[in-house]
């Protein structure tokens, strides 16, 4: 918490001391940062079988994002995100059988920044929704006298909606963070114990800008 808090006052910062730079037909290439909806739980039980070791999502979420400005106070985005969800290992005389599953969303949308007096600024609020596609694989290795892997893939429809704040830090850098709010159709069949991954996601984005702009 003290890391986040620290590069949270670096970011500020840097963002009032620069000067404004306009955002308007310029690109954007981002990493983003965060957290999802899941807690880490980690457990081992041993049983009369063998043992068996549990990890669950982390929560800890990573993805690329991509940007452009038609117009100063709007942006129009593409995300990819992905989270190490559940990972399972059981022991057994038979063989050992080893368990992943991961969610990744694919999202396209807009980013509206409604306060007009902000556009000449560093600092620039925004509201932003998206829509796209929310993907879960799990996948199976049996390790025995022979050594088979499986795997299954599920779709779901869903979107998001949130707000944040962007610190144009420079000609070609920005950094920021957002708050959403993830909504998405149920799986058909459950990947890692569930068939709904919905609710609140935070990240932060440090990203790089090119492409001349207005001058």
């Amino acid at each position: 918490m003290k890391v986040i808090t620290a590069l949270a006052c670096v970011v500020v910062a840097l963002a009032v001391s620069a000067d404004a730079v306009s955002l308007e037909k310029r690109h954007q290439l981002g990493l983003r940062l965060g957290m999802w909806n899941q807690v880490t739980d980690t457990r081992t039980e041993i049983g009369v079988g063998g043992v068996e070791t549990s990890v669950e999502g982390s929560g800890m979420l990573g993805g690329i994002a991509y940007g452009h400005w038609p117009e100063e106070y709007l942006a129009m985005t593409f995300s990819i995100g992905a989270m190490a969800l559940d990972i399972t290992t059981n022991t057994a005389v038979s063989g050992v059988t080893e368990e992943t599953s991961v969610i990744a969303s694919m999202l396209m949308g807009v980013k509206y920044y409604p306060l007009r007096s902000t556009l000449s600024s560093s600092v620039r609020p925004y509201l932003k929704s998206a829509v796209g596609s929310f993907i879960g694989t799990q996948s199976s290795r049996i390790v025995g006298l022979t050594v088979v892997t499986e795997s299954r893939t599920e779709f779901a429809f869903g979107g998001q909606l949130g707000a944040g704040m962007d610190f144009v830090t420079g000609r070609h850098f920005m950094m920021g963070f957002g708050l959403a709010y993830n909504l998405m159709t149920d799986f058909s069949e459950p990947i890692g114990g569930s068939k709904n991954y919905g609710g609140p996601e935070f990240a932060f984005e440090f990203s790089w800008l090119f492409g001349k702009g207005l001058q």
